[in-house]
């Protein structure tokens, strides 16, 4: 009977390990960056076969990041989807082995020019019409003297007016001078999986050799958190490649107020049972 247990559970064991793997990833929110979207204490599941079936981006409960190979291709990210993806600790180093996980919004796909004029995203010149189950939230602030940490960090933007910038799309050429080189060489970074982008004087090296243009190996996204006054997104970090990806967020699980319990009826109260189960678009 033990040994039929043990058994069991070590199957169950198995098939989690290969759910989590190739299937699905749970992650809790742990700020409120996407609200009205997604609240703080909010517990969500994210499908990682939405665009494609590919080898674990993670080795998972050991929280060891390793590179994924695409197996099948499902589909493309689209405008507006809630995805979950990786970025390095330090923005502008791809090799980093210090990885966070973020959830935000998709508002520029490759190729896109993304500008914000008063709060308002345009793409490629037009006003981006968000869907009417949006609730975008405006209210909280965030600390103005980040605006010159903005990327690229060489031009004098705010959180509300922002841009123009072009997404990076692959098989794009563009051509490297030093003037622009600080709108691309992040991505180019990420397409070499290191530093790869060095300027002396009026030259651009790649690699240590000089280059005077370049063409993208991989689709880059723009991504933006709905509570747009206080969210870390790609207005600071910049774009994000496809294959750092996740999946696409799809329901809140469970939902829970951060604060202090103090007892089973705190741990009640604390619990939010209108968003549990609640579908994320």
């Amino acid at each position: 009977m033990i040994k039929q247990i043990i058994k069991y559970l070590i199957l169950l064991l198995i098939l989690i390990l290969i759910i989590k793997a190739f299937v699905l990833d749970a992650f809790r929110i742990p700020t409120g960056s996407m609200k009205n979207t997604l609240e703080e204490g909010d517990f969500i599941l994210v499908n990682k076969t939405a665009y494609d079936i590919s080898t674990p981006h993670r080795i998972p409960f050991l929280d060891k990041k390793i590179d994924k190979i695409e197996i099948y291709s499902i589909g493309k990210p689209e405008l507006n989807d809630v995805i979950a993806f990786d970025i390095p600790a330090e923005f502008y180093n791809p090799a980093s082995e210090n990885y966070s996980t973020l959830i935000k919004r998709i508002i520029g796909l490759p190729g896109d020019t993304i500008e914000i004029k008063n709060k308002v995203v345009f793409i490629n010149g037009k006003k981006l019409r968000n869907p009417s189950y949006l609730h975008f939230n405006f209210d909280d602030s965030i600390s103005k003297n980040s605006n010159e940490k903005l990327f690229p960090y060489d031009k004098k933007w705010t959180i509300d007016n922002y841009g123009p910038v072009i997404i990076p799309k692959k098989g794009m050429t563009i051509t490297l001078n030093p003037k622009d080189i600080a709108l691309w060489q992040n991505a180019i970074n990420i397409d070499f999986g290191k530093k790869a982008v060095s300027v002396e004087g009026t030259v651009i090296n790649l690699n240590g050799s000089p280059a005077k243009e370049y063409t993208f190996d991989k689709d880059y996204y723009f991504v933006l958190g709905d509570n747009r006054e206080n969210s870390i997104d790609s207005r600071y970090f910049g774009y994000i490649p496809a294959d750092w990806i996740i999946g696409k967020a799809f329901v809140v699980y469970w939902s829970q107020k951060p604060v202090q319990l103090d007892g089973i009826s705190d741990y009640i109260n604390s619990i939010r049972f209108g968003r549990i189960l609640q579908s994320i678009n």
